[in-house]
């Protein structure tokens, strides 16, 4: 992983090291405007804030990592101090706000939590031996040298080596049981789909014959790879993995000829849904259709309607009686044939005319 502050070739880098200067000088900015009274120890890296617990005169050294504000600050306390914000080193490792640093954190509001901190709980002077290697006491940054920034991950500093090592060669017994305990070897207890064990056996007792070879005989058998294939393949271990895969294969062979004897029932559940589709789709449609008659029906003998009907069949009665009483003065009926239908015709009328009172008096007495 390169990071921008080395320079990368990509087009971007400048501009991300440009933020994250930008972000840098805004914290230190924030730092000195605090009232904090910093020195500045290291130019843009190191600073140290004087302050007083009681009697005792104390020192926090806060340094910037080089990706500041992307990494979190170091601040040590010095000199060295018993405190439950403090590890061995007098490294502030308890501070919530410290802990939960990110680029939109606060410098300054980090050191004034820590100092309230140290104001409450005033850190314990002692003379015991603790914090460095082999019992000697911490003895805190020196003035005027600076403490190196924590290491970053990604990359070695330029003016530390690191220091290159030969693992020792160990026993292909060794290696193996060393090996088994990766994550790339399957780990004792995982359970296999039928629940056996598969351990790495002993190179010792799995190959005998390996033991009676010299180290020439065994470096030729490294660039025999059919032969080591073949060994391998003898194993009861690898026996067994075959013999599982080959049940398992078994499994989903017969499953799948029982998914495809099941195929002709599946169909014909799917042909019985599609006719009941088609049916339930022929009844909404009738059932659509006596609405619509229902609706017609309903608005064809509504109250007003059948008053309305009644009405011009009254007016009809009326007319037909009045066009007899006209034959009867033109003389085109006699007396008796005028009598029997006039007679016919009032009476329908008076008929019609009280069924069109009653029917007026319903819908006026329940509101149509």
């Amino acid at each position: 992983m390169s990071w921008s502050i080395f320079g990368s070739k990509n087009k971007n880098s400048g501009s991300s090291q440009t933020n994250l200067q930008a972000h840098r000088a805004k914290q230190i900015d924030s730092l000195k405007k605090a009232k904090l009274n910093p020195l500045e120890s290291i130019p843009n890296t190191e600073y140290r804030i004087p302050f007083k617990c009681g009697q005792s005169s104390f020192q926090l050294v806060v340094t910037l990592p080089p990706l500041f504000p992307q990494d979190p600050p170091m601040i040590v306390l010095n000199p060295p101090a018993m405190h439950p914000w403090l590890d061995g080193l007098s490294k502030v490792v308890g501070c919530p706000a410290l802990n939960a640093f990110s680029m939109h954190s606060s410098l300054a509001n980090v050191v004034q939590s820590i100092l309230d901190e140290f104001k409450r709980n005033p850190p314990q002077l002692g003379s015991q031996n603790f914090g460095a290697p082999g019992g000697m006491p911490y003895p805190g940054p020196t003035p005027g040298l600076s403490m190196p920034p924590p290491p970053v991950s990604g990359y070695t500093p330029p003016y530390i080596s690191a220091p290159q090592y030969n693992s020792p060669s160990l026993p292909p017994s060794q290696i193996l049981s060393s090996s088994s305990s990766s994550t790339d070897i399957q780990p004792p207890g995982r359970r296999t789909p039928t629940n056996n064990d598969y351990t790495v056996p002993d190179v010792n007792v799995a190959f005998p014959e390996l033991s009676s070879k010299s180290l020439t005989q065994l470096n030729e058998m490294l660039n025999e790879e059919e032969k080591i294939l073949e060994m391998i393949q003898k194993l009861p271990e690898v026996c067994r993995l075959q013999e599982v895969r080959e049940e398992i294969s078994n499994e989903c062979i017969q499953l799948a000829r029982d998914n495809l004897s099941k195929k002709p029932a599946i169909l014909q559940m799917k042909q019985q849904v599609s006719d009941r589709q088609s049916l339930l789709r022929s009844a909404q449609q009738e059932f659509e259709s006596d609405q619509r008659k229902l609706m017609s029906m309903s608005d064809q003998f509504h109250p007003t309607n059948i008053q309305t009907n009644l009405k011009v069949a009254l007016m009809e009665a009326e007319e037909e009686s009045e066009n007899i009483v006209e034959e009867l003065l033109s003389k085109k009926v006699d007396i008796d044939e005028f009598t029997q239908r006039f007679i016919k015709t009032r009476t329908l009328c008076h008929s019609r005319r009280a069924k069109d009172e009653k029917l007026n008096q319903i819908i006026l007495q329940h509101g149509y």
